[in-house]
């Protein structure tokens, strides 16, 4: 039977893992709602207190940004929503990249033991 030098730290990070890149990606998610929620309220045409109506709220599985009743649409399903999604546009790409980066880090943090 062969031995294997450092499985057994090996597997303990490989354990570890898990834990570190969903604590990671979570931390990321939010700063990425908070920034949501702010774009949107520089590009809301309302006054304040409809922007003030832009809440960010922490749930289980990440963090639900309710832009508020002028975000509804009346008719349909569909809708321009003149301030959600120029906002969601312009910070799809920068989320995407905050969460690979987060995934990343947690990954390197694990492995070289900081």
């Amino acid at each position: 039977m062969k031995y294997v030098r450092g499985a057994d730290k090996l597997g303990a990070r490989l354990r570890r893992m898990p834990r570190e890149v969903q604590r990671e990606v979570d931390a990321a998610n939010a700063k990425s709602a908070q920034e949501l929620a702010r774009i949107a309220r520089v590009l809301h045409p309302g006054k304040g207190e409809h922007k003030a109506d832009i809440t960010v709220t922490p749930q289980d599985d990440g963090h639900l940004v309710d832009f508020g009743a002028k975000a509804k649409v009346t008719e349909g399903d569909r809708g321009p929503r003149a301030f959600v999604n120029p906002a969601l546009k312009v910070s799809r790409k920068r989320h995407r990249n905050r969460a690979k980066r987060a995934m990343k880090k947690a990954v390197a943090r694990v492995f070289t033991g900081g």
